[in-house]
């Protein structure tokens, strides 16, 4: 999105019901709790902590005392966050596809929470925004990014990398999709956002850490597809690095039964039907016959 859009959108009264609309409804909750648990145990008590695209503040908040310190496109929401953090180092207003000298190896932790990457307008500006997050932690720092992705929109898993040996040989790569989103309740719309692979963020990251771990939360709905992030530690001191990180990523979530998922009234009429007068004695028969 061009930057006069993302303003339209983040004004003062959707700034206002930002975290209630989007980080602290019932079925998103959980995913707010495990990002908050992730940043627990990444910010010890040297912490130096930015958060780009922080918008309001809010996992800012939760970390009183941590020295910490907010960047956003958005007055409006800023304005928020300021509030809600009065002990910060700082609230910034700028682009966070922008260098900025003076952070270079500043920080032990710098994250981009809720995916505000996705309002890059390319792929290629969204590496750019993990180059400066990478430069702007220090050696033995970490940078954690929830990913919101196709799996994750969609329930559908798209293959990252493949070779080719055939008409045309070489490598290919799905590197991300775009999407959009018309909101009923707002009238507002998110045009063309960007949502980078999963996988692309782990080879933008691996050559600068020690380690890069594929974080998993619960699935909003049993059975569904679960939110992931990126949690990248041990920045390396030097810029580049014969060895990449080990990747780790999370064991496969135990199979869900369809039955499990349905709500108990529908669970209850399949019960009563297949108990229905004959229904078992023609089972019994039909297996004692065998």
């Amino acid at each position: 999105m061009k930057t006069t859009d993302v303003l339209q959108v983040y004004d003062a009264g959707y700034a206002a019901d930002y975290d209630n609309r989007f980080l602290l409804l019932p079925d998103i909750r959980s995913n707010t709790e495990a990002d908050l648990t992730v940043l627990r145990g990444v910010l010890g008590p040297d912490a130096r902590w930015l958060d780009i695209g922080c918008g309001t503040g809010y996992f800012l908040s939760k970390f009183p005392g941590v020295a910490r310190a907010g960047y956003d496109l958005s007055a409006a929401m800023l304005a928020q966050a300021q509030t809600a953090s009065p002990d910060a180092l700082f609230f910034r207003e700028g682009d966070f596809r922008d260098p900025v000298p003076e952070w270079r190896a500043q920080w032990s932790l710098v994250t981009c929470m809720w995916s505000a990457y996705s309002y890059c307008e390319t792929v290629k500006e969204v590496e750019q925004v993990v180059a400066n997050m990478v430069e702007w932690t220090r050696p033995g720092g970490a940078i954690f990014i929830p990913v919101l992705d196709l799996e994750e929109m969609r329930g559908t898993s798209v293959l990252y990398h493949t070779d080719s040996a055939g008409i045309y040989p070489g490598d290919f790569w799905i590197t991300g999709i775009t999407w959009s989103w018309a909101e009923s309740e707002t009238g507002k719309t998110h045009h063309h956002l960007i949502a980078p692979h999963l996988e692309h963020f782990i080879r933008l990251l691996a050559p600068h850490f020690e380690r890069v771990e594929v974080v998993s939360h619960p699935p909003v709905t049993p059975g569904g597809p679960a939110r992931r992030a990126v949690l990248a530690t041990g920045r390396h001191a030097g810029p580049e690095v014969a060895r990449p990180a080990v990747v780790a990523w999370p064991a496969p979530a135990p199979s869900v039964s369809l039955a499990a998922t349905l709500p108990l009234a529908v669970l209850l009429e399949e019960v009563a039907a297949r108990l229905r007068p004959g229904h078992i004695w023609r089972a019994v028969r039909h297996r004692l016959s065998r």
